[in-house]
């Protein structure tokens, strides 16, 4: 009989909970206002990406059944985490710097 793997189950489903929530959000907000590329309307979907904690929980999850399973080498989710907060650190950094560089124009 094969085991269950708590965090590998609950990270899959935390994560696909948050990939599936995020596009619900994008088509409530498409469906809402209609299909318009503003600066607001951007940064508002692109942080919610940032700030999704399913997704963040999904991927600490993932990291944490591979840690647990081979804790002698390095998870690839952990390279998918490095990335993941590389981009939100580069969207957060964008939203303070535009509005700035928007009004010395």
């Amino acid at each position: 009989m094969k085991k269950v793997k708590v965090y590998r189950l609950l990270g899959w489903i935390l994560f696909v909970y948050g990939i599936v929530g995020y596009l619900a959000y994008l088509l409530k907000r498409a469906l809402e206002s209609g299909i318009v590329l503003s600066y607001p309307s951007i940064f508002g979907t692109l942080t919610s990406l940032v700030f999704n904690v399913f997704l963040w929980a999904g991927l600490v999850f993932l990291w944490r059944a591979d840690k647990n399973e081979n804790p002698d080498r390095k998870s690839m989710w952990s390279k998918i985490i490095g990335i993941y907060f590389v981009f939100s650190l580069i969207v957060l950094f964008t939203a303070a710097v535009v509005p700035i560089l928007m009004r010395v124009h």
